[in-house]
Formats: structure tokens, C-alpha cells, sequence
């Protein structure tokens, strides 16, 4: 199940989890208003996904 989380990078809404879920999680957000970072698999567990940081927030 995915779910909306706050990009690290942007600030911008944006989903954590599966990938099939995407529409619901982010409901009421305007494609617009979304954050379009790429997405990478959680270290640990690949079947889940989440925002990829950027340099600056990877060593933050």
C-alpha cells in the first residue's frame, strides 16, 4: 500500500511504498502540485519505493 509523504528534495507531495497505489495516496493533489522525482527502491526491502535525495539531502 502506498501512502503521501513530503519530498525531501522539493517539498512537493509525493507517494512512499508498492507503486500501485499511486492515485490513492495522492488524491486531491493536482498533477501539478505533485513531485515528479524519480522513485528507488527502500535499501532493505525492494519491493518498496521511495523519492530518490538528491546529493544535498543524501548527506543531510
Amino acid at each position: 500500500m502506498c501512502k503521501r509523504v513530503t519530498c525531501p528534495n522539493d517539498g512537493k507531495p509525493t507517494w512512499w511504498g508498492c507503486g500501485a497505489h499511486i492515485e490513492t495516496a495522492l488524491a486531491g493533489v493536482a498533477t501539478a502540485d505533485r513531485c515528479d522525482c524519480p522513485h528507488v527502491p527502500v535499501e532493505g526491502n525492494p519491493r518498496m519505493f521511495e523519492v530518490k535525495k538528491t546529493e544535498d539531502q543524501a548527506t543531510a
